[in-house]
């Protein structure tokens, strides 16, 4: 508990949170469950999450470059960006993931 309160550590744990719930996504998309036109919705839902769970990850490790380069080279302190880091880690994704539900392709 002593590392969770560097910010910098909090932002790698919420990758990695990230990237568990991708991992879990992507075993249930496999293994669990079995897909035909009477489970279509079952299916759009963990495609929907699985792909959410990707652009978590991706956003979260785009903060963390960020945040890194901000303080390494500019030698500044962004910890007062947090509630944006997390906030637009978990809302975009959500929000481009639902394009594909939206144009059903």
């Amino acid at each position: 508990l002593k590392l969770y309160k560097q910010f910098l550590y909090r932002l790698a744990a919420y990758q990695v949170m990230a990237s568990l719930l991708h991992a879990l996504l992507g075993v249930c998309q496999f293994s669990f469950l079995e897909y035909n036109d009477s489970k279509y919705t079952a299916c759009a839902a963990v495609g929907y999450l699985y792909l959410a769970a990707a652009w978590m990850k991706v956003t979260f490790g785009c903060w963390i470059t960020f945040h890194l380069f901000c303080f390494a080279v500019l030698l500044k302190n962004m910890r007062k960006l947090e509630p944006l880091y997390v906030i637009s880690s978990i809302l975009v994704p959500i929000l481009v993931s639902t394009i594909p539900l939206i144009t059903k392709t």
